[in-house]
């Protein structure tokens, strides 16, 4: 049945709760001072009663007591689905200033009993065009700062949301991020929104966002944890954050090329980035954040990753369907592999190089070192893959965007032992062997998947901002 169904790709439209994604018609306020909120809503407590409201609506006032509203389109918020989760409400943009209270707008509430639903009462406001709707207002203090990011957290004290049996006024506790969220993380990249999202993957809830530059792709850490690279496609430029304190230190300027993707040496001296308009690889000095050289590659190179043991990078090229494999020590190209397809990303697990192609639906196997045609092999796994990530206990994973699903390849089998479905146009992924979870990127659908390796499904899903692209975790 699995595979009948995998013969025909049907669109249809899904509801879900609170999807991440912005929705159509809800035109961006923008502002020439303007810094960027991330709204999120959790609750920690397990509901005595399955309360439903309506958001409608999202202002803040300011210092001088002026309000901002944020347009924002209905969203249905639901105790029991809500409990022990994060949802993102809103991301936007305000003006920079000191800000003193929030106020969300409900139009409606009610509370399901017995298999039946009753109304509750809001407390009642008359807008402007004399409609009635129920104001909560939230006491938090933030500043807002030109070309920064920052996230608000609001806590929903569940079970005393109701007062005299029928009234709707739930308790919010509201705050902002702090210097707290710099032990156990992940950082995601968001191209859409020019930052990068930050996880605790203890609880995998969301916990700060930092700006970065413009089109934000590649992400790497350096071995260590206390920095993280980030190449900035649009601006031309590598953000480097140091996770110490959750803020961009230092800004590499990569001459206007375009940076794609980024991988460090061994030694954490040198990072290399991919330049898919030049047709090169930007050499970087780490201890003094410049370009010290260049390496012409083949056309488009998309991925790199570096062979610390042989001291070498593999470079995709994807125009000219080859991977440069490049000397650490020289900066020179040594050898190119030639290849039938378009290669796109790439994984190096022990001796063997995983290449995901455009055009097929076979994974390139190079085997390490490379002398020959001879030394490469292929795998079917049913579809076009993007992403590859070496796993745990022989296994590579393998995005599969074409059913939005990830792809368990067993290594010593030659075989697909499991496929799990994610969110849509899976993108990077990264791994956490203590805790056996695998983070996926997905880049359509705004948010992060999280799978348990060892029961093999999805135990959460994380939200983050406008078309993700990759991800790392620091080391602890």
């Amino acid at each position: 049945m699995r595979n009948l169904c995998r013969m025909f790709i049907v669109f249809f439209p899904v509801f879900l709760f609170v999807s991440c994604a912005l929705t159509p018609g809800i035109k961006e306020t923008r502002y020439s001072d303007e810094g960027q909120i991330f709204v999120y809503l959790s609750s920690s407590q397990e509901p005595s009663t399955d309360i439903t409201f309506i958001i409608s609506g999202m202002s803040f006032m300011n210092k001088d007591g002026v309000w901002i509203d944020v347009p924002m389109k209905p969203r249905t918020i639901n105790s029991v689905k809500l409990s022990g989760n994060q949802i993102k409400l809103r991301e936007f943009y305000l003006p920079e200033d000191k800000y003193k209270r929030l106020k969300l707008i409900v139009t409606e509430a009610n509370l399901k009993h017995d298999d039946k639903k009753h109304s509750l009462s809001l407390p009642e406001t008359v807008n402007n065009q004399g409609e009635i709707h129920g104001e909560l207002l939230v006491d938090i203090n933030f500043n807002v700062f030109y070309h920064e990011s920052l996230c608000l957290f609001i806590n929903w004290d569940i079970n005393s949301a109701i007062v005299d049996k029928y009234l709707f006024q739930p308790r919010l506790v509201a705050k902002t991020q702090g210097l707290e969220i710099k032990n156990i993380l992940v950082y995601v990249s968001n191209e859409g929104s020019n930052c990068v999202t930050v996880i605790d993957r203890q609880e995998d809830f969301v916990v700060g966002t930092i700006a970065v530059g413009e089109a934000p792709r590649g992400i790497t850490a350096s071995s260590d944890g206390t920095k993280i690279y980030v190449a900035n496609s649009g601006s031309n430029s590598i953000s480097v954050i140091d996770t110490s304190v959750n803020r961009v230190s230092a800004t590499i300027d990569n001459w206007g090329y375009a940076p794609e993707e980024l991988v460090l040496s061994g030694d954490d001296n040198t990072l290399f980035v991919t330049n898919p308009d030049s047709n090169n690889v930007s050499v970087i000095d780490v201890a003094s954040n410049m370009v010290v050289g260049r390496i012409n590659v083949g056309e488009k190179p998309i991925d790199i990753v570096a062979d610390t043991e042989r001291r070498k990078i593999y470079v995709s090229n994807y125009y000219s369907l080859s991977i440069s494999v490049v000397d650490m020590g020289t900066n020179m190209v040594e050898k190119t592999i030639r290849l039938s397809s378009n290669p796109k990303y790439l994984a190096l697990c022990d001796d063997h190089l995983y290449v995901s192609n455009e055009s097929m639906n076979d994974i390139y196997i190079v085997h390490i070192p490379y002398s020959s045609s001879d030394s490469i092999d292929t795998v079917n796994i049913g579809s076009r893959s993007e992403y590859l990530v070496c796993g745990l206990a022989n296994r590579v994973y393998a995005g599969n965007i074409a059913f939005d699903e990830i792809s368990f390849l067993h290594t010593r089998l030659g075989m697909i032992t499991k496929n799990i479905a994610v969110g849509d146009s899976p993108a990077g992924m990264d791994i956490d062997a203590m805790r056996r979870k695998l983070y996926v990127v997905n880049k359509s659908s705004r948010d992060v998947s999280v799978i348990d390796i060892k029961t093999e499904r999805v135990v959460k899903t994380v939200q983050v901002g406008k078309k993700p692209h990759d991800i790392v975790l620091v080391a602890e």
